[in-house]
């Protein structure tokens, strides 16, 4: 059985940002004994994605939203050096080393970059699966 523990990708953050269904987040961290890890290149990259043109049309409160992720995560400092886990987009690899380091069993994201590792990465780290959104919402369903 896996542990109930994850590393939410930016992407799906913002999903959920977005939708306004952030309740759900609450509800499986509070009554599902679920634990999700951050790391500040997760929170850095949330306030970036915050600015882009394409998403302050959602007038989402940069200062509350990462107020909420600090909230209801579990913070970790990640150990450098971090190897290549995603050839293509290297600034996708803190999310895997997360993952890694903090021994979650999950990791949930949208990024075809990930999803395009995923069986890789699961071959090579046995104990990580890689999950889109959907998955991990049935998971608790």
């Amino acid at each position: 059985m896996r542990v109930n523990k994850y590393v939410l990708d930016a992407n799906i953050w913002l999903s959920y940002f977005i939708s306004n269904r952030t309740e759900f987040i609450i509800e499986i961290v509070a009554n599902r004994n679920v634990v999700i890890y951050r790391c500040d290149e997760l929170l850095n990259e949330m306030k970036r994605i915050l600015d882009y043109r394409h998403i302050s049309k959602y007038n989402l409160n940069k200062t509350l939203v990462i107020r909420f992720m600090k909230q209801l995560t579990i913070d970790h400092k990640l150990h450098y050096p971090i190897k290549n886990y995603i050839p293509g987009d290297k600034d996708d690899d803190y999310i895997v080393a997360l993952a890694l380091q903090t021994n979650s069993g999950f990791i949930t994201s949208g990024d075809r970059h990930i999803l395009s590792q995923k069986k890789e990465l699961e071959f090579n780290f046995r104990r990580l699966k890689i999950i889109t959104k959907s998955e991990f919402e049935s998971k608790f369903a």
